[in-house]
Protein backbone atom coordinates (compact mmCIF):
# COMPACT_ATOMS: atom_id res chain seq x y z
CA UNK A 1 0.00 0.00 0.00
CA UNK A 2 3.24 2.34 0.94
CA UNK A 3 4.78 1.20 -2.27
CA UNK A 4 1.65 2.45 -4.40
CA UNK A 5 1.01 5.77 -2.54
CA UNK A 6 4.28 7.08 -2.85
CA UNK A 7 4.22 5.76 -6.84
CA UNK A 8 0.95 8.15 -6.82
CA UNK A 9 2.96 10.62 -5.22
CA UNK A 10 5.85 10.55 -7.76
CA UNK A 11 3.14 10.38 -10.49
CA UNK A 12 1.75 13.49 -9.25
CA UNK A 13 4.88 15.57 -8.78
CA UNK A 14 5.66 14.96 -12.38
CA UNK A 15 2.80 15.76 -13.51
CA UNK A 16 2.81 18.84 -11.45
CA UNK A 17 6.41 19.32 -13.04
CA UNK A 18 5.10 19.25 -16.35
CA UNK A 19 2.60 21.87 -16.31
CA UNK A 20 4.44 24.09 -14.57
CA UNK A 21 7.41 23.58 -17.06
CA UNK A 22 4.84 24.00 -20.17
CA UNK A 23 3.13 27.20 -18.44
CA UNK A 24 6.43 28.76 -17.77
CA UNK A 25 7.83 27.61 -21.91
CA UNK A 26 4.52 30.38 -22.45
CA UNK A 27 5.46 32.96 -20.15
CA UNK A 28 7.24 35.71 -20.02
CA UNK A 29 7.76 36.27 -15.80
CA UNK A 30 9.67 39.25 -16.21
CA UNK A 31 8.08 41.41 -19.25
CA UNK A 32 7.16 44.81 -18.29
CA UNK A 33 3.86 44.65 -17.05
CA UNK A 34 1.16 46.96 -14.55
CA UNK A 35 0.45 45.98 -11.19
CA UNK A 36 -2.47 46.69 -8.92
CA UNK A 37 -2.23 46.84 -5.12
CA UNK A 38 -4.44 47.81 -2.44
CA UNK A 39 -3.88 48.18 1.07
CA UNK A 40 -6.35 49.03 3.86
CA UNK A 41 -5.52 51.95 5.93
CA UNK A 42 -3.24 51.38 8.68
CA UNK A 43 -6.07 52.64 11.83
CA UNK A 44 -8.26 49.46 9.68
CA UNK A 45 -5.10 47.11 9.61
CA UNK A 46 -4.43 47.48 13.32
CA UNK A 47 -7.59 46.53 14.36
CA UNK A 48 -7.69 43.15 12.28
CA UNK A 49 -4.22 42.02 13.16
CA UNK A 50 -5.53 42.32 16.70
CA UNK A 51 -2.66 42.83 18.54
CA UNK A 52 0.50 41.90 16.34
CA UNK A 53 0.61 45.25 14.75
CA UNK A 54 4.02 45.03 15.03
CA UNK A 55 3.93 41.67 13.49
CA UNK A 56 1.83 42.79 10.37
CA UNK A 57 4.09 46.25 10.51
CA UNK A 58 7.13 43.53 9.88
CA UNK A 59 5.41 41.60 7.34
CA UNK A 60 4.78 44.58 5.14
CA UNK A 61 7.76 45.60 5.25
CA UNK A 62 9.57 42.44 3.94
CA UNK A 63 7.05 42.06 1.31
CA UNK A 64 7.43 46.01 0.26
CA UNK A 65 11.10 45.84 -0.10
CA UNK A 66 10.86 42.69 -2.40
CA UNK A 67 7.72 44.60 -3.97
CA UNK A 68 10.13 47.84 -4.61
CA UNK A 69 13.16 45.37 -6.20
CA UNK A 70 10.62 44.25 -8.58
CA UNK A 71 11.68 46.40 -11.66
CA UNK A 72 8.95 44.98 -14.58
CA UNK A 73 6.39 46.72 -12.85
CA UNK A 74 6.14 49.84 -14.39
CA UNK A 75 4.02 51.34 -12.07
CA UNK A 76 5.19 50.26 -8.70
CA UNK A 77 5.91 53.76 -7.74
CA UNK A 78 2.00 54.47 -8.01
CA UNK A 79 1.51 52.85 -4.21
CA UNK A 80 5.02 53.94 -2.87
CA UNK A 81 3.78 56.73 -0.46
CA UNK A 82 0.19 54.58 0.75
CA UNK A 83 2.28 51.57 1.20
CA UNK A 84 5.18 52.75 3.69
CA UNK A 85 2.56 55.30 5.39
CA UNK A 86 0.41 52.46 5.58
CA UNK A 87 3.58 50.42 7.84
CA UNK A 88 4.38 53.32 10.05
CA UNK A 89 0.67 53.75 10.56
CA UNK A 90 1.26 50.63 11.69
CA UNK A 91 4.33 51.06 13.90
CA UNK A 92 5.10 54.43 14.16
CA UNK A 93 8.15 53.84 15.87
CA UNK A 94 9.82 51.72 12.96
CA UNK A 95 12.84 53.73 12.26
CA UNK A 96 14.26 51.70 9.77
CA UNK A 97 10.91 51.85 7.40
CA UNK A 98 11.28 55.57 7.31
CA UNK A 99 15.11 55.70 6.67
CA UNK A 100 14.47 53.04 3.49
CA UNK A 101 10.99 53.88 2.55
CA UNK A 102 12.78 57.57 1.86
CA UNK A 103 15.61 55.79 0.10
CA UNK A 104 13.21 54.19 -2.05
CA UNK A 105 11.22 57.37 -2.92
CA UNK A 106 14.39 59.36 -3.41
CA UNK A 107 16.76 57.29 -5.26
CA UNK A 108 14.17 55.24 -7.26
CA UNK A 109 10.79 57.13 -7.45
CA UNK A 110 13.09 60.81 -7.69
CA UNK A 111 9.84 62.10 -5.79
CA UNK A 112 12.22 64.40 -3.30
CA UNK A 113 8.70 65.83 -1.68
CA UNK A 114 6.74 62.40 -1.26
CA UNK A 115 10.63 61.94 1.02
CA UNK A 116 10.69 64.94 2.96
CA UNK A 117 6.61 63.95 3.61
CA UNK A 118 7.89 60.53 5.21
CA UNK A 119 10.80 61.78 6.71
CA UNK A 120 8.78 64.50 8.61
CA UNK A 121 6.14 61.79 9.37
CA UNK A 122 9.09 60.08 11.37
CA UNK A 123 10.40 63.26 12.80
CA UNK A 124 6.51 64.22 14.32
CA UNK A 125 6.58 60.01 15.61
CA UNK A 126 10.37 59.78 17.02
CA UNK A 127 10.94 63.42 18.07
CA UNK A 128 14.20 62.50 20.09
CA UNK A 129 15.43 61.11 16.98
CA UNK A 130 17.81 63.89 14.40
CA UNK A 131 18.74 61.43 12.09
CA UNK A 132 14.88 62.02 10.31
CA UNK A 133 15.75 66.03 9.77
CA UNK A 134 19.55 65.73 9.05
CA UNK A 135 18.15 63.64 5.92
CA UNK A 136 15.92 66.14 4.72
CA UNK A 137 18.05 68.50 5.22
CA UNK A 138 20.61 66.47 2.50
CA UNK A 139 17.82 65.98 0.57
CA UNK A 140 16.95 69.75 -0.06
CA UNK A 141 20.57 70.70 0.23
CA UNK A 142 21.44 68.15 -2.65
CA UNK A 143 18.66 67.50 -5.00
CA UNK A 144 16.31 71.02 -4.37
CA UNK A 145 19.34 73.19 -3.87
CA UNK A 146 16.70 74.86 -1.17
CA UNK A 147 19.75 75.60 1.31
CA UNK A 148 17.05 77.94 3.44
CA UNK A 149 15.14 74.73 3.80
CA UNK A 150 17.98 73.17 4.45
CA UNK A 151 19.44 74.86 7.48
CA UNK A 152 15.55 75.05 9.14
CA UNK A 153 16.09 71.44 9.04
CA UNK A 154 20.01 71.38 10.14
CA UNK A 155 19.18 73.89 12.93
CA UNK A 156 16.37 71.03 14.27
CA UNK A 157 18.38 68.24 13.89
CA UNK A 158 21.29 69.64 15.54
CA UNK A 159 18.34 70.34 18.54
CA UNK A 160 17.79 66.98 19.13
CA UNK A 161 19.38 65.43 22.55
CA UNK A 162 22.42 63.58 21.20
CA UNK A 163 22.64 64.71 17.49
CA UNK A 164 26.99 64.44 16.92
CA UNK A 165 28.44 67.29 16.67
CA UNK A 166 28.87 67.36 12.63
CA UNK A 167 25.79 68.25 12.39
CA UNK A 168 26.38 71.63 14.19
CA UNK A 169 28.91 72.23 11.89
CA UNK A 170 26.97 71.42 8.83
CA UNK A 171 24.36 73.71 10.02
CA UNK A 172 26.91 76.73 11.02
CA UNK A 173 28.54 76.06 7.65
CA UNK A 174 25.34 76.37 5.77
CA UNK A 175 24.67 79.65 7.22
CA UNK A 176 27.94 80.74 6.21
CA UNK A 177 26.69 79.19 2.49
CA UNK A 178 23.31 81.53 2.87
CA UNK A 179 25.73 84.72 3.21
CA UNK A 180 24.31 85.30 6.87
CA UNK A 181 28.16 86.09 7.74
CA UNK A 182 27.36 87.58 11.23
CA UNK A 183 25.29 84.72 12.28
CA UNK A 184 27.83 81.98 10.92
CA UNK A 185 30.58 84.09 12.53
CA UNK A 186 28.82 83.69 15.94
CA UNK A 187 27.45 80.14 15.33
CA UNK A 188 31.25 78.95 14.86
CA UNK A 189 32.93 81.30 17.32
CA UNK A 190 30.62 78.79 19.97
CA UNK A 191 32.02 75.72 18.32
CA UNK A 192 34.84 76.92 18.39
CA UNK A 193 34.56 77.48 22.11
CA UNK A 194 33.37 74.00 22.51
CA UNK A 195 36.21 71.77 20.16
CA UNK A 196 37.30 68.61 21.51
CA UNK A 197 38.47 67.15 18.38
CA UNK A 198 41.31 68.02 15.84
CA UNK A 199 38.56 67.97 13.14
CA UNK A 200 36.31 70.62 15.01
CA UNK A 201 39.41 72.65 15.76
CA UNK A 202 40.29 73.06 12.50
CA UNK A 203 37.00 73.46 10.52
CA UNK A 204 36.02 76.31 13.23
CA UNK A 205 39.80 77.88 12.33
CA UNK A 206 39.14 77.59 8.60
CA UNK A 207 35.67 79.22 8.72
CA UNK A 208 36.24 81.91 11.34
CA UNK A 209 39.13 83.29 9.03
CA UNK A 210 37.33 83.14 6.12
CA UNK A 211 34.11 84.29 7.71
CA UNK A 212 36.45 87.43 8.94
CA UNK A 213 38.18 87.80 6.16
CA UNK A 214 34.82 88.08 3.81
CA UNK A 215 33.27 90.53 6.38
CA UNK A 216 36.44 92.65 6.48
CA UNK A 217 36.68 92.56 3.26
CA UNK A 218 33.23 94.19 2.24
CA UNK A 219 34.20 96.97 5.30
CA UNK A 220 37.53 97.29 3.15
CA UNK A 221 36.73 97.48 -0.10
CA UNK A 222 33.46 99.61 0.02
CA UNK A 223 35.74 102.18 1.40
CA UNK A 224 38.70 102.16 -0.87
CA UNK A 225 35.98 102.50 -3.57
CA UNK A 226 34.52 106.01 -1.38
CA UNK A 227 37.91 106.73 -1.33
CA UNK A 228 38.26 106.72 -5.07
CA UNK A 229 34.65 108.74 -5.88
CA UNK A 230 36.57 111.38 -3.46
CA UNK A 231 39.59 111.69 -4.82
CA UNK A 232 39.61 110.28 -8.15
CA UNK A 233 42.20 107.33 -7.50
CA UNK A 234 42.63 104.21 -5.25
CA UNK A 235 44.67 104.97 -1.83
CA UNK A 236 48.20 104.18 -2.58
CA UNK A 237 48.00 101.73 0.50
CA UNK A 238 45.25 101.12 3.33
CA UNK A 239 46.57 103.38 5.40
CA UNK A 240 45.71 106.02 4.00
CA UNK A 241 41.96 105.67 4.94
CA UNK A 242 42.54 106.05 8.50
CA UNK A 243 44.79 109.24 7.49
CA UNK A 244 41.62 110.73 6.18
CA UNK A 245 39.21 109.78 8.68
CA UNK A 246 37.17 106.81 6.49
CA UNK A 247 38.38 104.12 9.39
CA UNK A 248 39.51 104.46 13.08
CA UNK A 249 41.92 101.14 12.23
CA UNK A 250 42.69 98.95 9.17
CA UNK A 251 41.02 95.11 10.47
CA UNK A 252 43.44 92.27 10.71
CA UNK A 253 42.78 88.14 9.56
CA UNK A 254 42.29 86.17 12.27
CA UNK A 255 45.82 85.29 12.55
CA UNK A 256 46.51 89.39 13.14
CA UNK A 257 48.90 89.48 9.73
CA UNK A 258 47.95 92.00 7.35
CA UNK A 259 45.30 91.54 4.41
CA UNK A 260 47.18 92.02 0.68
CA UNK A 261 46.00 95.52 -0.76
CA UNK A 262 46.24 95.80 -4.88
CA UNK A 263 45.92 99.52 -5.48
CA UNK A 264 45.69 99.40 -9.53
CA UNK A 265 42.37 97.59 -8.76
CA UNK A 266 41.20 98.39 -5.05
CA UNK A 267 40.82 94.72 -3.98
CA UNK A 268 41.58 92.59 -0.75
CA UNK A 269 42.84 89.58 -0.66
CA UNK A 270 44.02 86.74 2.27
CA UNK A 271 47.02 84.92 2.98
CA UNK A 272 44.54 81.99 3.00
CA UNK A 273 41.39 81.56 0.79
CA UNK A 274 38.80 78.83 1.48
CA UNK A 275 36.98 78.45 -1.83
CA UNK A 276 33.58 76.44 -0.58
CA UNK A 277 31.66 79.30 -3.06
CA UNK A 278 31.64 78.73 -6.43
CA UNK A 279 29.47 82.05 -6.53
Amino acid sequence: MRVKLFFIFLVCIAMAGFLQFKYDSHTDYFAEKNVFVALPPGQTLKILSFGFQDLTADMLYIWAIQFYSTYHYNNRFDYLEQVFNTITDLAPQYKEVYIVGSWIMALEAEDIEMTLRLLDKGSRNMKNEWIFDYESAFYCYKNLKDYPRAVRYLKKAASKPGSPSFIKRRHAHLVYMEDDLRKAYAMWVEINKNAKTIIEKDASFKHLYQIKFELDKQVLESKVKQYKEKYGRFPSDLTRLVRVGMLDKIPLDFTGKEYFYHPETGKITARRMFKWKRR
